[in-house]
């Protein structure tokens, strides 16, 4: 979320981005293959030896399956529908969209942001064998901004850095491709993920909406801490609606919603749009960017108790 002011007048210009999937076996019903022992070796002899006897009674059939991400790595589950995590506030520079520093001006979160989750509802799909999903969630922040009135840059530009809500796959543990690419649009979504899970492949496909809620100011304080009336600071309250249409197969109940409750706590023009896009990667797999899901640090939950 990318936020212009010029004198007093703040003007709203959010730029910022994400990323949902869950649990059950999607190949019920499907034939897994088998690893089954040849005829065990008899002696020269005739008559088999009692070693050989005993191998042939052994040589069963053997079911090879593969353990779902989250079994292995025994991820539970939360009720909770509401969490607190840290967001990233900087000024940058419009033209090159790079941070930049102002005089006089200071910004930062004047608390951790709020990620609320809504209700998941199924809507009509156009593709045979399948079945599509609505889910909204909000984010909102509060942006403390700080200035030396008697001294500083009018024309300053700030925006906020939200973690966003991601779509795991409970089977492969992948996390969803989240950051639209606009020239991948297939079939009306924003990226079609294809996975293989004990031999049969299945897609999941989806697209998400941003929209911006309106922005409300605080009045002008004076910084009680310098106890100097030139330092003043108002608040602005921010937030992101997300709206996502997920499609899966009619079989399919793995998707998961995952939430870093490490959140971000640096501002980073460039790596934001890294680590809240392309993902492909495991959950707990370690992310270049440092946007990294650690065991007890995030929360997952079940799309379909939604």
């Amino acid at each position: 979320m990318r936020r212009s002011l010029q004198g007093t007048a703040l003007a709203v210009t959010l730029a910022v981005s994400m990323m949902l999937a869950a649990c059950s076996n999607p190949l019920a019903g499907t034939e897994q293959p088998v690893a089954q022992d040849t005829t065990a070796d008899t002696a020269a002899t005739e008559e088999p030896t009692e070693e050989a006897s005993s191998e042939e009674t052994a040589a069963e059939p053997v079911d090879i399956t593969e353990t779902a991400y989250f079994e292995e790595n025994k991820i539970e589950y939360t009720s909770d529908r509401s969490f607190t995590v840290p967001f990233a506030v900087g000024t940058y520079d419009p033209d090159t969209l790079e941070a930049k520093e102002y005089k006089g001006v200071t910004v930062e979160p004047a608390r951790d942001a709020v990620i609320t989750l809504g209700k998941a509802k199924e809507v009509k799909c156009d593709k045979d064998g399948y079945k599509a999903y609505t889910f909204d969630y909000t984010i909102e922040g509060i942006v403390k901004v700080t200035v030396d009135t008697f001294d500083y840059d009018a024309d300053y530009h700030y925006e906020t850095q939200f973690p966003h809500v991601d779509v795991a796959d409970y089977y492969s543990g992948n996390l969803l491709t989240y950051y639209p690419n606009l020239e991948k649009k297939e079939e009306g979504y924003d990226y079609i993920d294809k996975f293989t899970f004990n031999n049969k492949a299945y897609e999941i496909a989806y697209f998400n909406m941003e929209s911006y809620g309106d922005s409300s100011e605080s009045d002008w304080r004076i910084d009680e801490a310098s106890d100097d009336s030139r330092m003043q600071w108002y608040e602005v309250t921010v937030s992101e609606q997300h709206s996502m249409e997920i499609r899966v197969p009619e079989d399919f109940d793995g998707l998961v919603l995952a939430v870093n409750l490490n959140g971000i706590k640096e501002y980073d023009t460039s790596a934001y749009f890294e680590y809240m896009g392309g993902k492909d990667r495991k959950v707990f797999e370690e992310d270049p960017k440092g946007y990294t899901y650690v065991p007890g640090a995030c929360a997952f939950i079940k799309f379909s108790d939604l």
